[in-house]
């Protein structure tokens, strides 16, 4: 019976975390865009969830998503260089359960 030494076993640990950490790197690239067009064509703003249901349709996110896997959008909005405001609307997502989300906008 073979064992990995640990010092193996961190490595490739610490290898596939990079791994998934350019791999979310490369997926927020991809949401920049869709903010910030729909940001431009709605100019009573966006949320999370409009964000979300265009990104579904181009399937860069998957319809259902577990837990807090979609928790990183907001850094999305900021990135994308919305100006979050005071506002708050009821996402329309399923998932979301009807949770309220800020209301982003082109700066």
């Amino acid at each position: 019976m073979s064992h990995t030494p640990t010092s193996l076993q961190l490595g490739f640990q610490a290898l596939a975390e990079t791994e998934a950490r350019e791999a979310h790197q490369r997926l927020i690239e991809k949401l920049i865009p869709i903010a910030q067009g729909l940001a431009r064509v709605r100019p009573e703003g966006v949320i999370v969830a409009d964000v979300r249901r265009e990104a579904v349709r181009h399937g860069l996110l998957p319809a259902k998503a577990k837990g807090r896997e979609l928790a990183f959008l907001g850094a999305v909005m900021q990135k994308a260089g919305l100006v979050s405001t005071e506002e708050f609307r009821r996402s329309d997502v399923d998932a979301s359960h009807g949770n309220l989300q800020r209301v982003w906008r082109r700066a």
